[in-house]
């Protein structure tokens, strides 16, 4: 069993998004058993939770810490935001789709399968110059125990799932950050 690290605490009592930022510490927590976990029944399982609670950040931003007038304008603001704004992408291309997909189809843009054939390539640059030459070292292997997690589709097809779901932590960390800056200005 895996010891869970100790994320620093966060919260401060000028954070006006305290509801939110439990949930997004216990995103971290959820990272953390992603990463250590190697049956992949039990990832999927976590996987699905870890991406209920990377959105519920959102909605807990709204309906919980939103119970402050102050904060639910502009959260709504941000969240019009992140609906169109390409910067955050991140929101909709992810948060946002991978939630629904899971959910509402129990599908995921995760590679499905306990193994994924890999074929490691180099790109060789002639010394002389000259058009640089794609080499494939060796047969395709296959990777399991988790080790690796690809995104199928979307703009980090490729990217590992734990990798991208990192970047979403920090994503709402910035987010969270900027409410907490822009209530604290208009409270004022």
């Amino acid at each position: 069993m895996a010891i869970l690290p100790n994320f620093p605490n966060r919260l401060s009592k000028s954070s006006m998004t305290n509801k939110a930022r439990i949930v997004l510490n216990d995103c971290r927590v959820a990272l953390t058993l992603l990463e250590d976990e190697t049956d992949l029944q039990k990832w999927r399982i976590l996987w699905a939770g870890a991406v209920a609670l990377l959105r519920a950040v959102g909605h807990v931003l709204d309906k919980v810490d939103g119970s402050n007038p102050i904060i639910k304008r502009v959260a709504k603001d941000s969240f019009l935001r992140w609906k169109t704004e390409e910067e955050h992408r991140i929101f909709t291309e992810f948060i946002d789709k991978e939630r629904n997909i899971l959910l509402k189809e129990y599908n995921s843009d995760v590679h499905p399968l306990e193994e994924i054939p890999m074929a490691l390539e180099a790109v060789l640059q002639p010394l002389n110059g000259g058009d640089p030459i794609t080499v494939t070292l060796g047969d395709i292997i296959n990777l399991g125990e988790n080790i690796y997690r690809p995104m199928l589709e979307g703009p980090w097809q490729g990217t590992d799932s734990r990798d991208l779901y990192k970047e979403a932590i920090e994503w709402w960390e910035q987010q969270l950050d900027f409410i907490d800056k822009h209530v604290l200005l208009h409270s004022k």
